[in-house]
């Protein structure tokens, strides 16, 4: 877990506020700048920083990671789970039961629910007692047996 930001990090994290201002940072330090725009609400200039740091970063868990939470924070489904699939695909077997359970919660805010459902299975075999993803298991088996609509549903997602 990250520190407090000190008052001497915060005034240096409000000094960048450019894509310019990347290339002398690390992944974490880009993670950082961004944690403090957002805390002040000022999701433009986290945005500027994350894309910078996706083509500064590219292969970066931590430039990943932050520009889908940012997605999630802006409600762009498409990108958050396009982060989160790259975050997974670079970590492999090591992706934490997190991010498998913000992926599955991305599919089912893009109403992919039998996709969501496929995914969470799948993830509970890495991660069987992680409560977060039994729970969308749960919840997305229970949606798919109720919907009248189910074979259409699953029809769609391949």
């Amino acid at each position: 877990m990250s520190q407090p930001v000190t008052l001497m990090e915060a005034s240096r994290y409000e000094q960048v506020c450019s894509a310019d201002q990347v290339a002398d940072l690390t992944p974490a330090e880009v993670r950082e700048a961004m944690a403090f725009w957002v805390g002040r609400e000022r999701l433009d200039i986290a945005q500027v920083l994350v894309d910078a740091g996706m083509l500064q970063f590219p292969q970066s868990p931590d430039i990943l990671a932050v520009g889908a939470l940012l997605a999630e924070i802006q409600q762009d489904w498409d990108r958050a789970q396009n982060c989160l699939q790259a975050l997974m695909d670079l970590q492999g077997d090591a992706a934490t039961a997190e991010s498998h359970l913000h992926l599955v919660r991305v599919m089912r805010c893009r109403a992919a629910y039998f996709s969501a459902w496929r995914h969470s299975l799948a993830s509970l075999q890495a991660h069987p007692d992680h409560e977060g993803l039994q729970q969308e298991f749960d919840e997305l088996s229970e949606l798919l047996a109720d919907a009248p609509q189910a074979d259409q549903l699953q029809a769609s997602t391949h």
